[in-house]
């Protein structure tokens, strides 16, 4: 079938953030390669984009309280009705999912693989192959049943392993195809009980190498207040989960001033942090940058960016800085191993802060004098010209592969004990959040009566604006934006 007729829908919960941009990319790219590609979302933006069509504000369900240190834990929303993603499948030629947690449910997919019609699930962070959880955080129970799980709460309740059962009951696997972003990601989905024997194909993030490119460092560092005569260290801090690596991050700048004079060199930092930054050196924060044409002018003006994540699928801050013609230092993780090579940078196992502070020595003792050649690569390797034809070559082979299923397998599946324990716990689950959600509503009510407890109420809604709701969203913040 023609590019042109080859109708491709796809999904992302947002398209704000460094996951759901990137899907906004690859839908840009292949509209521009000639495929009719349409964006279903479950918020978006205001403003128009082509393509994008917004269902509703996703519907999360009664989700759980996330625990201190760790990434989100999403539990199976509501998901699509039935009827309106019956419509979408009689419309699409193949669909593809990027970050759909807390917007298609289990059974959405369900849907969606018995089709008779490909399905390519692009993996932005781990929750497809899991129970729930979005990141590891050293856990490996997924390799197996999701039990114990020590991101969920309440931990008595065996919901990660019946939601994970439940995918590998329901799903059509034969009919899914898996996009991986990174070398790295792709041994990890080997490794999976769900995912393990479909086809994997890496197709990395497609980067905007119009906006992310050189600027002049001079000039970069005199916008950003950044002394001229020293060296200086990006590093976009997220405190919100471990796996971001905030305790690394500090733990090798403090090893790096054994060997570098503290007053030879500033960190720079580009995002949200909790207290000031506790290393040696003097510390220059600018904020958390919005808008992407000033973000390459914060890469531009550093001489090379710390990324201490622990765990990545790809790492948007690695390309992004190299794209600007800035080497990064981080660990072996996403595609952080492939980028961060010769001149464009180090990638050190996991963990080792001495060879993390190695990677930081070496970067700032060598000249950066030809940025565009750190640009070129990433204009050779991750341009959307490049991606959007990867895609849709790949849809276009699975195009017609597709293998049906017979009304009699689906309700066969449909009715397997795993399922009904699944739909169960689930029910289970959402009784006691509930109950939890109601008592937290009475309390504030109670609060509000009188005086002393509205004022009560006001230093609680403070509290809350500046540190609980503050760090969720920058955890959230974190997960989509990156740096994947």
């Amino acid at each position: 079938m023609a590019a042109k007729r080859l109708r491709i829908a796809m999904f992302s919960t947002m398209i704000n953030g460094g996951a759901g941009y990137a899907a906004l990319r690859v839908h840009d790219a292949l509209r521009l390669s000639g495929a009719g590609s349409t964006l279903y979302v479950g918020q978006a933006e205001r403003g128009r984009h082509p393509g994008i069509r917004r269902l509703r504000d996703a519907e999360e369900g009664c989700q759980p309280r996330r625990v201190p240190g760790l990434t989100i834990f999403s539990v199976d929303p509501p998901g699509i009705p039935d009827a309106e993603l019956d419509e979408i499948i009689a419309q699409a030629d193949i669909f593809n999912l990027h970050w759909f947690a807390r917007f298609l449910s289990v059974r959405n997919v369900e849907r969606l693989s018995s089709s008779g019609k490909p399905v390519i699930i692009t993996v932005r962070d781990m929750n497809p192959l899991t129970g729930g959880c979005h990141f590891f955080h050293g856990c490996e129970n997924w390799k197996r049943d999701c039990f114990p799980c020590p991101q969920f709460i309440p931990d008595t309740l065996p919901l990660p392993g019946a939601t994970l059962d439940a995918k590998r009951t329901l799903w059509n696997l034969e009919n899914i195809t898996v996009v991986v972003l990174s070398d790295h990601t792709a041994s990890l989905i080997e490794c999976s009980p769900l995912f393990g024997q479909c086809r994997i194909e890496k197709i990395p993030n497609p980067m905007d190498v119009s906006i992310f490119k050189p600027h002049r460092r001079e000039a970069a560092r005199a916008a950003l207040g950044i002394p001229q005569d020293k060296h200086a260290v990006a590093y976009l801090p997220s405190f919100g989960s471990s796996v971001k690596g905030g305790s690394q991050a500090v733990a090798a700048l403090e090893r790096l001033a054994r060997d570098v004079p503290a007053k030879d060199c500033v960190v720079v930092c580009a995002g949200d942090l909790e207290k000031p930054l506790q290393v040696p050196f003097e510390t220059i924060e600018v904020g958390f940058i919005a808008d992407k044409h000033r973000l390459a002018q914060f890469y531009s003006a550093a001489d090379v960016t710390l990324i201490p994540s622990t765990e990545e699928t790809f790492s948007n801050t690695a390309a992004e800085s190299v794209a600007c013609g800035t080497p990064v230092v981080g660990f072996r993780v996403g595609a952080i191993p492939e980028i961060a090579q010769g001149a464009r940078g180090r990638a050190v196992a996991v963990n080792d802060i001495e060879a993390l502070a190695g990677g930081l020595r070496t970067m700032l003792s060598r000249s950066q004098d030809r940025p565009e050649e750190l640009h070129r690569y990433v204009a050779e390797t991750f341009a959307a010209s490049a991606i959007g034809p990867r895609y849709l070559a790949l849809f276009e082979e699975l195009h017609g592969t597709a293998q049906t299923q017979t009304v009699s397998a689906q309700v066969e599946r449909q009715n397997a004990p795993a399922v009904h324990r699944f739909d169960q716990l689930l029910a289970d689950y959402r009784v006691v959040r509930s109950e939890e959600l109601r008592k937290d509503r009475d309390a504030r009510r109670r609060e509000t009566r009188g005086l002393r407890g509205r004022l009560r109420l006001m230093l609680r809604g403070i509290r809350l604006f500046f540190a609980d709701n503050e760090d969720f969203r920058r955890q959230l913040r974190s997960l989509l934006e990156g740096r994947r």
